[in-house]
């Protein structure tokens, strides 16, 4: 019965190791993504100020 508890808590942990390490990257890429956003707004923004 220890070793069942054993055994799940070592799979809880990597769990959460993996669940880190994709948020950790997904925090990493928001500033690009953001900046991608940004530009992409822009350029619609400004294609209907070029037509007028």
């Amino acid at each position: 019965m220890d070793n069942l508890f054993l055994i799940l808590a070592a799979c809880f942990a990597v769990g959460m190791m993996v669940l880190m390490i994709k948020y950790a990257k997904f925090i990493h890429n928001q500033p690009k993504m953001e900046e991608e956003r940004r530009q992409g707004t822009d350029k619609e923004n400004s294609s209907p100020n070029d037509q007028k």
